[in-house]
């Protein structure tokens, strides 16, 4: 916080230099230097100035989800793709170098993230580090191909950091380039270019957010990144927006047909119970046609970063020290953990079951960072063998089935056997009484087969005797060849290849059984069960379930029902298995038993909130009603406005048609 007060203090000494911008918001500002305004004459401008490019950014604590919405241009009547990718929210030093590296730089240069120095923006989901979140909003500009435009005098934090790394590296041309244009590295032409001063930052935040930090972040994006217009939603509220629209498209598209989705959404009272369930927190967020009430909101301070550290403790007492292997337990927790309906149960079952022979054991293989970069995961041996064993039992009790048919099927075969002998012996004596008949009249026919009979076994003998020949001749001929040529023969080189091929199968599983494995048992549900018992961990307060019933009945009452009927999970959490089914049973057993309890979990709860945010800035009026640009946002700050009255009717007073 104090890091952001003193930019801010810094930005408003040097706001004074700078001319201000036109009403008119065509970007084409003078400053004081002449490096900014050669930047700024070079810089691409948007085709369409009613409706410029806007970039939409949900700043986590973990990563950053963001994605740039192009404008609507003359030859296309609709938006261009909106594509969302992502980046660790954090600045990271390789060990023995001065080299920083942010956001996706870190994970395309580095294997082993535990030899980095990390430096995070953010902590208990409130940005802490202006510095470091600055670098990596920069980046996300640089990789969406917008160029900052800064209207700090001498260029900014950007500018100034790009020049002396130039010197660093010894390059003058480098250094004066800098200058001019913080976003020189960027070279990808077929990347589109726009200028920060044209773009609308559509910026998605957690509930509650100081009135310092929010000033702080106002300064970064105005003064020290250029942004010409600046829009800042709640995450969960832009959730509830893409959650209603749903139910509306569902509806709309089959009005007759009921789907799935139209059951889920379509109730008509635009009501919506957003749980989201990050890195840092869970948030309880009741909201009525994407709006939120602010008077119910209630937060959890258990996130993801919480359950990992917790694991991180657990197996590090019970097996390997692993309390400098941040990225390699949080990777073990999101492939392994799941939420257990039957938690004491399973406890028990694990206190009289041997470890190794639990369903629920597996075994993470710690990556080498030189075959594989990632861990994988494996049954332990008892638990294979026992599956083995109980599908060879399965096997037997199948080729039982199969006799058992095979025998029947026999008998019957049998019978019908029996009456087609009858048929064909009384078929036979018929002809043995013709042929005796026959006999009686030719005498001589016995006698001329038997000579015919001599005949054909003496061919018979001597070509058994030619072939014997011809095969001893061929088999020298072929020693012969075989003494004289060193090149082996098609089923010699098959014989070769196949030895070759089980010898490296048999080294790839010994290699296989030396790695070393993290054993994961009841960890796998107990680390989880935190977000719903967090007294299990010493805190005097209760888990999701809890918050969901205390912030639905801070409502009032005609949206009670309402919320019950629709809640909605988002975050990284909402992704372990079994939390919907959960989350569900639980708040059926606390809520009245006269509303009815949905919970709805999407595809990709992690990208439904920033959907969310792009559907909201491209319906229309988004940039006059809920954005604003540099200049107002100046001529506030000198009126002496907080930022509740900046920011407050803004953000708070969604309404949707």
């Amino acid at each position: 916080g104090s890091q952001i007060s003193e930019k801010c203090t810094m930005g408003s000494e040097t706001a004074v230099a700078t001319k201000k911008p036109p009403a008119t918001g065509d970007g084409k500002t003078a400053t004081a230097t002449a490096a900014s305004t050669q930047a700024k004459s070079n810089r691409v401008t948007s085709k369409d100035t009613t409706s410029p490019a806007c970039i939409v950014v949900d700043n986590g604590g973990w990563t950053v989800k963001y994605g740039l919405v192009p404008p609507i241009n003359q030859n296309n009547n609709g938006p261009g793709s909106q594509i969302m990718s992502t980046m660790y929210n954090a600045t990271a030093r390789p060990p023995h170098q001065l080299t920083v590296l942010t956001g996706d730089e870190i994970t395309k240069r580095m294997k082993n993230l535990g030899q980095l120095t990390w430096n995070n923006s953010m902590e208990r989901g409130m940005i802490c580090d202006g510095e470091t979140q600055l670098r990596v909003w920069a980046r996300t500009l640089e990789v969406l191909g917008v160029v900052p435009t800064p209207q700090i005098k001498g260029g900014g934090f950007l500018t100034l950091q790009g020049a002396s790394a130039a010197k660093r590296r010894g390059n003058a041309a480098a250094a004066a380039a800098s200058v001019v244009d913080a976003s020189s590295a960027t070279s990808n032409a077929s990347i589109p270019k726009y200028s920060s001063n044209n773009c609308t930052f559509l910026l998605l935040e957690p509930p509650h957010v100081p009135s310092v930090i929010s000033e702080g972040v106002d300064c970064i994006l105005f003064r020290e990144l250029g942004v010409g217009r600046v829009a800042r939603m709640l995450g969960p509220c832009m959730a509830a927006v893409k959650y209603l629209s749903i139910g509306k498209k569902s509806t709309d598209s089959n009005e007759n047909a009921t789907t799935t989705k139209s059951e889920w959404l379509n109730d008509d009272t635009n009501c919506c119970c957003v749980i989201d369930s990050g890195y840092s927190f869970t948030h309880v967020v009741p909201t009525h046609r994407g709006g939120a009430m602010t008077k119910a909101i209630r937060r959890l301070d258990i996130g993801g970063k919480v359950l990992t550290n917790l694991l991180k403790e657990a197996v590090t007492y019970r097996q390997w020290n692993m309390m400098d292997e941040y990225h390699i337990v949080n990777d073990a927790k999101e492939q392994l953990s799941f939420v257990s309906d039957k938690f004491d149960s399973e406890m028990k079952q694990a206190h009289v079951t041997r470890k190794g022979l639990r369903w629920f054991d597996r075994e993470y293989l710690l990556p080498d960072f030189v075959s594989s970069s990632r861990g994988t995961v494996r049954l332990p041996a008892p638990l294979q063998r026992k599956r083995e064993m109980e599908k060879m039992e399965e096997m037997k009790l199948e080729l039982e089935r199969k006799k058992k048919e095979e025998e029947e099927n026999k008998v019957s075969d049998e019978e019908d056997e029996g009456n087609d002998q009858q048929i064909d012996d009384d078929a036979a004596v018929d002809m043995d009484v013709d042929e005796n008949a026959k006999k009686k009249k030719n005498p001589d026919s016995k006698r001329q087969k038997k000579e015919k009979g001599k005949k054909k076994a003496k061919k018979r003998s001597k070509k058994r005797k030619h072939d014997s020949k011809q095969n001893d001749n061929d088999d020298e001929a072929d020693m012969s060849d075989g003494e004289d040529s060193d090149e082996e023969s098609d089923e010699q080189r098959l014989k070769r290849l196949k030895v070759m091929r089980d010898e490296e199968r048999k080294r790839r599983e010994r290699e296989e059984r030396e790695r070393q494995a993290l054993a994961m048992s009841v960890e796998r549900f107990a680390i989880p069960e935190v977000l719903f018992r967090p007294s299990d961990i010493g805190m005097n307060c209760g888990g999701i379930v809890e918050a969901i019933v205390e912030s639905i009945n801070a409502c009032d009452d005609i949206y009670r029902a309402a919320m019950y009927n629709n809640v909605l999970l988002v975050g990284g959490n909402a992704t372990i298995p079994g939390f919907r089914e959960r989350v569900e049973s639980e708040l059926r057993k606390l809520a009245p038993t006269n509303y009815p309890v949905r919970v709805y979990l999407p595809d990709d709860p992690v990208s439904f909130a920033w959907e969310g945010a792009v559907q909201f800035s491209q319906q229309d009026g988004f940039q006059k009603q809920f954005s604003i640009d540099r200049v107002s946002w100046e001529a506030m700050k000198k009126a002496g406005k907080d930022q509740s009255g900046i920011w407050g009717e803004r953000m708070n007073n969604i309404v949707r048609k």
